[in-house]
């Protein structure tokens, strides 16, 4: 069984503390992602992002939010502009997933895009990062037990154009290894 601890955003598998897909990739693929960059910064990036997702997330809902800015205001208009444009039809917003017990995470959504079933996950960055989406959506894609049949990415900059980038896929052959040598190795509580 797994479980999501929002106070110190914990996944614990049958009551173990497992890695979440994003622990994963800052310790060892991406550990370099953030290098030189000061803290503050990187709080107030993520506090914007997380926003962001929750607007997001309430408005597929039809459920009432307030927006604090005129920054939020922009990102789900052009939301909204990304949608039409695409015919974006969300299935799934914020499902928890597990692998084996070995990692978790949670998608920001499934839908479909132009009628294609697509894993989607939203960033606010002000660069795109494609190789550290591709590998989050691919562990996620694994995770689901699902075949998507494409990954994006609804790239929602600050002040910027959005867009919505179409993502590789990581090989699951070299998933599975990377799982195997990375995971299996540096967590020692998974199986």
């Amino acid at each position: 069984m797994i479980e999501f601890v929002e106070n110190g955003h914990l996944y614990l598998y049958n009551g173990v503390i497992i890695p979440s897909v994003s622990q994963i990739l800052s310790e060892t693929k991406f550990k370099d992602k953030y290098k030189g960059v000061p803290i503050w910064i990187l709080e107030n990036k993520a506090e914007y992002g997380t926003r962001i997702h929750l607007l997001i997330e309430l408005y597929e809902k039809k459920e009432i939010y307030s927006l604090k800015n005129i920054y939020e205001e922009l990102s789900l208009n052009q939301n909204e502009r990304i949608k039409e444009q695409y015919s974006i039809n969300v299935l799934e917003q914020e499902k928890i997933l597990c692998y084996k017990g070995k990692y978790a995470g949670r998608f920001d959504m499934t839908a479909e895009v132009n009628g294609i079933t697509s894993l989607i996950d939203i960033k606010t960055t002000s660069k795109l990062d494609k190789d550290y989406i591709s590998w989050q959506l691919s562990l996620y894609e694994l995770a689901s037990g699902k075949k998507f049949k494409k990954f994006y990415c609804l790239w929602l900059p600050k002040g910027g154009i959005a867009k919505l980038v179409e993502i590789e896929k990581v090989k699951e052959k070299d998933l599975k290894e990377f799982i195997e040598t990375e995971v299996k190795g540096k967590w020692q509580n998974t199986k």
